[in-house]
């Protein structure tokens, strides 16, 4: 008789201790294959925009708007390529998250059309409202305006699109007055060759438009207004600056108008100027700021809005959130008594 096993399950624990361990060195394995995942993503710079992408998403095909995980867990983006070559844009990733491809066929200027109001509102079809584009240029006065076009490529990202006008004719100071016009767009180029340019990463760059506008001309007032678009960053998905620059010019001595100083701004006035947006804008950014807020910002140069119009004057805020304006038939109503 055989002697009796006392090990009889020896081998069958072993099996299962193999299987443990494999279990545990894939886990170990699949931990490590994500945090290398996220440090490559916080080393490019898109961890941020990765995390956005998949906030509250269930849905575990591997998909999402921004892009795709492969099968070793890694996560592309769409348009990612191993060779980008001497020019790193491929593309851009729109509002809704979703990437386009730049082509032959596509025109990158189509990426700076925004509406600038709500075509249900009524004043804006009536011609109650100021909206832009705008040329409301005249002939047969002292002086003429010539809008100019250029364009500003240095082979990388960074695309500058502008337009300006140019005075000429009988006037005091045209000189000063085309160089205080000129001064804007030549600050946004100096801006990228000074102080952009030499810290931009690979596929960093710049896309802007700076349209400006003959808003109203006159014998006595000629007021242009620049409507800037501009993109930032890599993909040109970092910043958005959405900005109103206004230039009103006293033509008789060819000076320019502060716009500070010239409204009566109170309590009462910031009230009515709520009012107007609501009606004017609809959903306005003013609805993120109290009345308080809103005071300072318009006696700010640097927010203000304020120029001259055929239905009167335009008044506004530049605000992070983008800019807001409400036209004023009534506007003298509003000036400061001299």
């Amino acid at each position: 008789m055989y002697p009796e096993n006392d090990h009889s399950n020896k081998g069958r624990n072993i099996a299962i201790g193999v299987i443990v361990s494999l279990v545990f060195v894939g886990l170990f394995a699949g931990c490590i294959a994500v945090v290398m995942q996220f440090v490559q993503l916080g080393r490019n710079g898109n961890l941020e925009r990765w995390a956005e992408a998949n906030a509250g998403d269930d849905d575990d095909s591997g998909l999402s708007d921004y892009g795709y995980y492969d099968e070793d867990g890694y996560f592309h983006y769409y348009g990612e390529s191993e060779d980008y070559g001497d020019d790193n844009r491929l593309g851009y990733y729109d509002e809704d998250g979703e990437f386009h491809y730049f082509d032959e066929e596509y025109d990158i200027r189509e990426q700076l059309d925004r509406p600038t109001h709500d075509e249900d509102i009524e004043g804006y079809a009536t011609g109650e409202y100021f909206s832009f584009p705008a040329d409301n240029r005249v002939d047969g006065l002292a002086y003429t305006v010539e809008m100019k076009e250029e364009e500003y490529h240095d082979g990388s990202a960074t695309n500058i699109y502008y337009t300006y006008p140019v005075v000429s004719g009988d006037v005091p100071n045209v000189d000063q007055i085309n160089d205080t016009i000129c001064a804007e767009w030549e600050s946004l180029l100096e801006y990228y060759e000074e102080d952009y340019k030499d810290y931009m990463y690979e596929g960093d760059g710049i896309l802007a438009a700076l349209d400006c506008n003959v808003t109203y001309m006159s014998e006595d007032i000629l007021s242009v207004v620049y409507q800037e678009t501009v993109y930032y960053g890599e993909y040109l998905d970092y910043d958005t600056d959405l900005y109103l620059y206004c230039l009103n010019f006293d033509m008789k001595n060819g000076q320019l108008l502060e716009k500070t100083g010239m409204l009566d701004i109170d309590e009462e006035f910031v009230e009515d100027f709520r009012e107007r947006s609501v009606k004017q804008n609809a959903d306005s950014v003013l609805d993120y700021y109290d009345d308080g807020e809103v005071m300072y910002y318009l006696e700010d140069p640097y927010y203000l809005i304020l120029f001259y119009c055929p239905q009167g004057m335009e008044i506004g805020l530049n605000m992070d959130e983008g800019w807001v304006t409400v036209t004023y038939p009534d506007y003298e109503d509003f000036m400061k008594r001299m």
